[in-house]
């Protein structure tokens, strides 16, 4: 049954206003009187004070103050509403002017009972008519979101499974929302020793129960006006993306992201048998960087191998931990990989490498597969973390995963010792890169390397280690230096090639979408339409046409 339509009295005479007031009252269950007023002005300052909700004014037009026809348009600026004024004058001015206000009808004192009744009917078949529009409007939009979310998490789904994707095919994230985002891996700990304690349909059970508590949670996010997507990752993994209105809501987007992030942690461990760890990213506005944020957080999860499980795990945490875990390790492994870290600095890549050696002897002799691995993860921390400090905040998150993968691909100590030493001399040779680049302007060079690739494959990734930047900050760097994003400057660059080669070569189409970088010729022809207003056909015909 809908609700009941409320009506607003307006009238200066008790009387009259109390007589309206048992019209509408007596004339079915489904109205009721949200509010009755002596004057105009009293009206509107009631419902601007105290926000009175009404679907039909009911005004007399002659009052002391404000006379109804400005209190009609006043109120107008307020809500949508449906308007019946009253008057002790047949006058056919003023009857255009209630019109044009928005009145519904007009009636003359003193009021037929039943003109009114006849009335009221019509207007109260109106607004359920608009009542059930807004539904099946309301119903659209949802159908139509939910299809939006749907598509768009597929999407995002194919930036966690992909390697190296070309820019070119993250045109889409332009279509999700301006905002901040946060991205975040929840990953289970310990799945290798706990698959062995139960069955299949016992793992379902758990699944079904973490989306459950996921939905639950993410109520609690939507009132504070952050949104989310979420997909699968490998086994019982997943991702999570979270949005918000820069600015807006209770909370900010990375401080509502950790408070989801640790509440989830602890939920997970008290309504199942499982830990999790969850590696959150910092705030970004720019979905093209979603590749380099992935590598990021699937570097950042490994080091539940150093320092345990059931953490929370992002840049600031982990710098954290690394400052609280002297004493943890072995002292001799310690102190070699500190003579390691001094001889960087001494700038003696000799040097360096004996002390390399000198601590591939040492692991050797370890005792257990545990300690190698977490000696070597020392050294990488070590290393990578060494790179950071000396390049104002950079980082190198390929290498790191590189090096936490050695011990889960080797077989034998002597193949672990030789890729361990090929992985270092890998490092020092990007650091001597560095140090001769260091003085090359970073946007040049990288605009520089994007032009002399654009049939190739371009990704962030890839750009930004031409330049040795962490693909975050370099994407930052470069829209603040630029004025553009990377995405943006690619898709312009390869669009001015393409135009070039349009009018200046006799390609076909597909041919010169390959030369700048496009498989699909049909996403090729979108874009340059986008840039240029026209199909890449249309322009070229539109350039011979002026030529002749």
């Amino acid at each position: 049954m809908p609700r009941k339509i409320r009506a607003i009295i307006v009238d200066d005479e008790a009387r009259l206003r109390r007589g309206v007031e048992r019209l509408v009252l007596s004339n079915e269950e489904e109205w009721e009187v949200a509010g009755s007023f002596s004057s105009g002005d009293e009206c509107l300052t009631a419902i601007q004070e105290e926000e009175i909700p009404f679907d039909l004014l009911i005004t007399d037009v002659k009052m002391p103050g404000m006379d109804g026809l400005t209190l009609i348009k006043r109120l107008k600026e307020l809500s949508a509403f449906h308007a019946m004024v009253i008057s002790g004058f047949d006058d056919f001015q003023f009857l255009q002017t209630a019109i044009r206000e928005g009145a519904s009808d007009y009636m003359i004192k003193p009021i037929d009972r039943d003109d009114f009744k006849s009335q009221l009917r019509k207007i109260k078949e109106k607004i359920h008519a608009e009542w059930n529009d807004s539904l099946r409007l309301e119903e659209i939009e949802s159908k139509a979101s939910q299809f939006t979310h749907v598509k768009q998490t597929q999407m995002l789904s194919e930036v966690t499974w992909k390697q190296d994707i070309d820019l070119s095919l993250l045109e889409w994230t332009k279509d999700f929302p301006n905002g901040e985002y946060v991205l975040m891996y929840v990953g289970l700990d310990n799945l290798l020793s706990k698959s062995k304690a139960f069955e299949k349909d016992d793992w379902n059970a758990w699944t079904f129960a973490i989306e459950n508590m996921y939905e639950e949670m993410r109520g609690n996010l939507v009132r504070s006006s952050i949104h989310t997507w979420r997909w699968k990752g490998e086994d019982l993994s997943f991702w999570l993306l979270l949005h918000a209105q820069e600015g807006k809501g209770d909370l900010s987007i990375d401080e509502g992201g950790l408070q989801f992030a640790d509440e989830l942690r602890l939920n997970i461990k008290r309504y199942t048998p499982f830990t999790c760890s969850i590696a959150v990213s910092r705030k970004i506005n720019d979905l093209a960087l979603l590749p380099s944020l992935k590598d990021e957080l699937l570097t950042y999860i490994q080091f539940r191998l150093l320092y345990g499980g059931n953490r929370i795990f992002s840049s600031e945490a982990i710098n954290q931990l690394k400052m609280n875990k002297k004493g943890m390790d072995s002292k001799e492994a310690e102190h070699q990989i500190n003579r390691i870290i001094y001889s960087l600095d001494s700038r003696n890549p000799e040097k360096t490498k004996n002390e390399i050696m000198g601590f591939l002897n040492r692991i050797q002799s370890l005792s257990s597969p545990e300690e190698i691995e977490h000696s070597l993860h020392l050294l990488g921390i070590q290393i990578i973390n060494y790179m950071i400090k000396n390049n104002q905040g950079r980082a190198e998150f390929p290498l790191m995963k590189e090096v936490f993968g050695l011990t889960k691909k080797m077989v034998n100590l002597i193949e672990l010792r030789n890729e361990v030493y090929e992985w270092v001399k890998k490092v020092l040779a990007i650091m001597e890169q560095k140090s001769e680049t260091q003085s090359a302007d970073p946007i040049e060079v990288a605009k520089r390397w994007i032009r002399d690739h654009l049939d190739q494959n371009i990704t962030i990734q890839k750009i930004a280690s031409e330049v040795y930047l962490n693909p975050t900050y370099f994407c930052e760097y470069f829209k603040s230096q630029t004025g553009e994003t990377v995405l943006d400057y690619v898709t312009r660059i390869r669009m001015e090639k393409a135009r070039m080669l349009l009018v200046s070569s006799n390609f076909k189409i597909y041919a010169i979408s390959e030369m700048v970088g496009y498989t699909d010729t049909k996403y090729f022809t979108k874009l340059f339409k986008k840039q240029y207003g026209e199909t890449p056909s249309k322009y070229k015909e539109s350039i011979l046409f002026e030529q002749h």
